[in-house]
């Protein structure tokens, strides 16, 4: 292979590399137990306070767009999924808490109507029969992206002011939450001041793919033109 071969083909396999390492890899997901550094995971928050809802025993499905241009439906659910139930405002009129009407059941998020969230987070603990914060509780937090990638976390003695969070590099598609219940009593489930993030724009794979290409034949060109270099100089 000549000088001029090799400079060529030397830089070309190296882009090749780099860019091979920049292509979007499986998506990653995050817990976190900070709400700051979740914000700084994430990008254009936005909370979901349940204020407006001024209902006791509610509706199963509630459609919600709190602004930013995220929207999203959340739908209460049996604890086996196997059919709806009815929601339940707790805390107060100032500070609204969403709840289950049935000790058992999952508030169920649903984002997959929208292509911006890839953060959820906010508070979630549990409450008694009345609505009010009831310490000692443990909560279930699922949280499941575009990607099929889901992590389970069990939040023991949840409190109303502790931040819970995930993040994901794909699209977040549900995040369900649900009362792990006590062996003495009952526990009810509830979210507050829900919080929705996305993320800065990743390069699309197919451009990505189509440099990396260029590259590639680039550098076999150079491949090429060596092999004939050397046919010539035999001859």
């Amino acid at each position: 292979m000549n000088l001029f071969s090799t400079r060529l083909a030397a830089p070309a396999l190296a882009c090749a590399a780099l860019l091979c390492s920049a292509l979007p890899a499986q998506a990653d997901m995050s817990f976190y137990s900070s709400q700051a550094a979740f914000n700084a995971a994430i990008s254009a928050p936005v909370t979901d306070s349940f204020n407006d809802l001024f209902w006791a025993q509610g509706p199963n499905a509630l459609y919600r767009e709190p602004g930013g241009g995220y929207s999203y439906v959340v739908n209460a659910l049996k604890f086996d999924g196997s059919d709806y139930s009815s929601f339940y405002n707790a805390g107060s009129d100032d500070d609204v808490w969403l709840s289950t009407d049935q000790a058992t059941d999952v508030i169920s998020f649903d984002f997959t109507g929208g292509d911006k969230v890839y953060g959820v987070g906010g508070f979630f603990f549990g409450t008694d029969m009345l609505g009010a914060f009831q310490p000692g509780q443990s909560i279930k937090l699922n949280a499941l992206d575009a990607d099929g990638i889901e992590q389970v976390v069990i939040i023991e003695n949840a409190q109303p002011g502790s931040f819970y969070g995930f993040a994901s590099t794909s699209l977040i598609r549900y995040f369900e939450i649900s009362a792990v219940q006590p062996a003495d009593g009952l526990t009810w489930v509830a979210a507050n001041d829900l919080v929705l993030g996305t993320v800065a724009a990743v390069p699309e794979p197919s451009s990505s793919a189509l440099l990396l290409g260029g590259l590639g034949l680039l550098a076999w060109g150079a491949t090429r033109r060596s092999a004939k270099d050397k046919a010539k100089a035999k001859g």
